[in-house]
């Protein structure tokens, strides 16, 4: 509580609007919060860790995946991933709609390969890269 809401920014110990206490630990104003869920923004403004569960979302994204195959020429690329929701770390296939998480499911992920400077992502085979599952949780 002795820092500012990520949204407003407005010091929460002296505030006299009412705070929620996130899933991961974070603080916000209560009415940060509902603004946020409103605009569908579901994810901790703090560490990116989803708060609601989204299961159903991830449902209906991996339907997407399925039924968009990627071209031949990108069918082989492999990334690296951190997924935000549980901290796991793992390769898996390239997807222009997104990178599910092989520990946890969830798609709220970023690549690991962008924050090194790869100009791309490596192909399937190469350098050792194995395809699959993350090493799973243990949050940061």
């Amino acid at each position: 509580m002795r820092h500012n809401c990520p949204v407003c920014f407005e010091y929460l110990f002296d505030s006299v609007r009412p705070t929620a206490v996130l899933p991961c630990g974070h603080t916000i104003h209560s009415d940060c919060l509902k603004e946020m869920e409103r605009h569908r923004q579901l994810a901790c403004p703090t560490c990116l860790r989803s708060y609601a569960d989204l299961a159903p979302v991830w449902r209906r994204v991996d339907e997407e995946v399925a039924a968009t195959p990627m071209p031949p020429e990108y069918a082989a690329w492999v990334v690296s991933l951190l997924c935000n929701d549980c901290g796991g770390r793992g390769a898996v296939r390239f997807h222009v709609l997104g990178h599910k998480c092989g520990a946890c499911g969830s798609y709220n992920t970023r690549r690991l390969d962008i924050d090194r400077g790869d100009p791309v992502p490596t192909r399937a085979g190469e350098e050792g890269v194995a395809v699959g599952g993350g090493e799973g949780g243990g949050g940061e």
